[in-house]
């Protein structure tokens, strides 16, 4: 094999029928975009975990606080299917054990450290916690999971990790898991605008201006406040427009550069001035997979 043949890396699924000759969804992609993805995720969890969630891990989950294992009983009744490690392990040290293994997990997926047993146990650990005190989660934590287990069945290490392949050519891994989670994403932006756009709020754009100057939702209502009134119901229209347009943008390359600088701008945006959990920050460690890591490696490996 020569040095500038692609090294595939990785094991492509037999699906039935037209799935299995579906281009789009098999089609390999650069290791590096996958390992980006790995990386954005493992910072984005271990500072969920040590800023957002160890402060007040104690009254979230504690024995006797709001999140002990019997606070939402019937959440895990007959005909339910929900699940959580922290019902079978003791109130007096199974959380703060839980939590352990899922900051170990997350330092083990930021490293490329068996990404397959750390991305599942990571994602078994956030299932866990959501499951046992569902009231502190948003969307994000349910972008969170998916991410997981998008890391965790991608390949995720065969760059940038302690266990990386080793070739001096392009490293491609299978494309699907970051496929399926692409379709996932355009999904949730298109039925969230599907959704703003039957609001009479959304449609006459007055609800950023409340929410802007909500004291719940915004964090920065001196700032809202200098705003004039016409910013506050564009920035509701541009969401709405971006949003169900997404997909659409992603098939033509200048649109899909538009599109992606918009959206990254859109939650950084919303990071910075509305409170919306974790939303933000998981869906920009997704838009790693879309930067071209691969063409500086190549630039990096010329003399």
């Amino acid at each position: 094999m020569s040095a500038a043949e692609p090294l595939f890396v990785g094991i492509q699924p037999r699906l039935p029928g037209a799935l299995g000759r579906w281009r789009w969804l098999l089609a390999p992609v650069p290791a590096e975009r996958v390992a980006a993805l790995r990386i954005a995720v493992a910072v984005c969890a271990l500072l969920d975990l040590f800023v957002g969630t160890l402060p007040q891990f104690q009254s979230h989950y504690g024995a006797d606080a709001l999140g002990g294992a019997g606070a939402f009983e019937s959440r895990f009744r007959a005909g339910h299917y929900y699940w959580s490690l922290l019902r079978a392990l003791p109130d007096s040290w199974g959380p703060q054990a839980l939590f352990a293994v899922f900051a170990s997990a997350a330092c083990g997926l930021l490293v490329g450290w068996k990404p397959l047993l750390c991305g599942l146990v990571c994602w078994a650990c956030a299932v866990s916690f959501w499951n046992i005190n569902n009231g502190l989660c948003n969307g994000g934590d349910q972008v969170r999971n998916a991410l997981f287990l998008a890391v965790a069945f991608g390949n995720s290490g065969a760059a940038w990790g302690v266990r990386a392949v080793r070739h001096r050519g392009p490293v491609l891994v299978p494309g699907w898991p970051v496929k399926v989670l692409l379709v996932q994403f355009c999904c949730l932006y298109v039925f969230s605008g599907i959704y703003k756009l039957m609001s009479a709020g959304w449609q006459s754009g007055y609800v950023m201006y409340f929410v802007n100057h909500d004291l719940e939702w915004c964090l920065t209502p001196n700032f809202s406040a200098l705003l004039p009134v016409w910013v506050h119901r564009a920035s509701a229209w541009v969401t709405i427009v971006w949003e169900i347009g997404f997909p659409v943008c992603l098939a033509f390359r200048r649109a899909r550069l538009a599109a992606l600088w918009l959206g990254a701008f859109f939650h950084v945006a919303t990071f910075l001035t509305l409170e919306v959990g974790h939303f933000a920050l998981y869906s920009l460690a997704f838009y790693a997979v879309f930067v071209p890591w691969e063409r500086w490696r190549g630039q990096a490996a010329r003399p």
